[in-house]
């Protein structure tokens, strides 16, 4: 199972504090050449949302 695994950080100058933890499947981005959604940062628990990030990716096969 291919994945791509993304981990945000915040941008302060004195250290880099995580936002939050995404994947997305490959596959989605194989299948339909592209994928273009805002993807949840879930918090701890999964219980809430620390916000979104938006992936853009295209596939195009040699």
């Amino acid at each position: 199972d291919d994945t791509i695994h993304f981990h945000v950080y915040d941008s302060d100058v004195v250290g880099k504090d995580s936002i939050g933890s995404c994947k997305v499947k490959l596959k989605h981005v194989f299948d339909d050449g592209k994928f273009d959604e805002w993807v949840k940062l879930p918090a701890m628990l999964g219980l809430s949302s620390n916000g979104q990030v938006h992936i853009i990716m295209n596939f195009r096969p040699s």
